[in-house]
């Protein structure tokens, strides 16, 4: 006679790396996740941590991430710390025996960085994902299933737009790549404009930014980024998102909805689920992104169960880092990059050092 024990589902144990608006996004998706029970938390800021603590019933608070994962040994890692960290963090968490790494985006200050990290995740055995949860968003979900149903006829390009190119970008190039069913572009060719000391979430990023992707079929990308004063329209149409153009109409995807224009048929339309009015949301997060991230580790969980692959395997989100940092070495060789990219710095700020680009004045914000 088989024991019920056999049949349920294994037990994982959680810790998150971090306590800001991320790391509780990540905490409440742990939460909601069957068969895992969050351990621990650690923030430099250890009041940050208690907070969330209390709030979620975390047992155990650190200022130390290595404290953190020694005291509490977990399976699963999630890091929520500033960009600048992540390389340290992953590897502390790869050392500490973790079986899985879930971590924000941008990855990596600069290209090597970023594959570093995935390198020595694979190395260690270790399940690395980066949190584009934007994939699990409903609303691109039902855009990516009309358009490979043909709705907009063959996909010719794609039009992204953002405020910034490293932090929103990892989202836009992410996403054009999702589209296009991951498929691997051949080459980047980009312009960046440096006219101002601008830096996002404390990393200094490009005042404005056009990106140009090719693929092997012919169909190209193009991203372009900016925001006011210095940028402020970018496309009257969609300001913040994708439009998709086919040879038998168009798809308009963004935030709240997507609607796919059909030449000589009805309009397609599908509105978000999620409240998109920022008046409404808790403690200002975009709900999607709380759904999205719960999605996600529920995804990566079970792909510990399972073995598969998750959807957001770390190779999805480094190949989208390296059309970031390929439009900053584009636009200071002055020349179309093929890919793989073979420059492992960040064009944007060794270019900077070296006096290609003399911004002024300062602008730091959070998008």
């Amino acid at each position: 006679m088989e024991h019920s024990a056999r049949h349920a589902d294994p037990q994982f144990s959680a810790v998150v790396i971090g306590a800001g608006s991320q790391g509780r996004v990540h905490a409440l998706g742990y939460a909601a996740t069957a068969g895992v029970r969050l351990a621990g938390v650690a923030d430099v800021a250890a009041d940050r941590a208690r907070a969330l603590a209390t709030e979620l019933g975390i047992p155990a608070v650190h200022r130390d991430v290595r404290e953190l994962l020694a005291a509490t040994r977990p399976d699963l890692v999630s890091v929520c710390t500033p960009p600048d960290s992540h390389a340290e963090a992953v590897a502390a968490a790869v050392g500490a025996g973790a079986r899985a790494v879930h971590c924000e985006k941008p990855i990596a200050l600069n290209y090597g960085e970023a594959g570093q990290m995935v390198a020595g995740a694979a190395a260690a055995g270790v399940v690395l994902t980066f949190n584009l949860q934007r994939r699990f968003d409903p609303v691109q979900r039902q855009a990516r299933e009309w358009i490979a149903q043909g709705e907009i006829g063959e996909v010719v390009t794609i039009e992204g737009y953002c405020p910034n190119l490293f932090d929103w970008g990892t989202h836009i190039v992410d996403l054009i790549l999702f589209h296009r069913g991951d498929a691997a572009p051949a080459w980047v060719m980009g312009q960046i404009d440096v006219s101002v000391n601008r830096y996002v979430y404390g990393v200094f990023t490009e005042t404005a930014s056009l990106t140009r992707i090719g693929w092997p079929d012919g169909v190209q990308a193009t991203v372009l980024t900016g925001r006011e004063p210095h940028t402020p329209v970018l496309n009257p149409e969609n300001g913040l998102g994708l439009i998709v153009q086919g040879t038998r109409g168009r798809a308009v995807v963004r935030g709240a909805g997507a609607v796919l224009r059909r030449f000589g048929k009805d309009d397609l339309e599908y509105r978000s689920p999620f409240d998109t009015d920022p008046a409404h949301w808790d403690r200002g997060v975009d709900p999607a992104i709380t759904a999205g991230t719960a999605e996600a580790l529920r995804d990566l969980t079970a792909s510990l169960r399972t073995g598969r692959r998750p959807a957001l395997h770390a190779d999805q989100g480094l190949r989208g880092a390296e059309l970031i940092f390929a439009t900053y070495e584009s636009s200071r060789s002055r020349r179309r990059v093929p890919l793989p990219l073979d420059r492992m710095d960040n064009a944007l700020t060794s270019g900077r050092a070296a006096g290609f680009w003399s911004p002024s004045g300062e602008l730091r914000s959070t998008y």
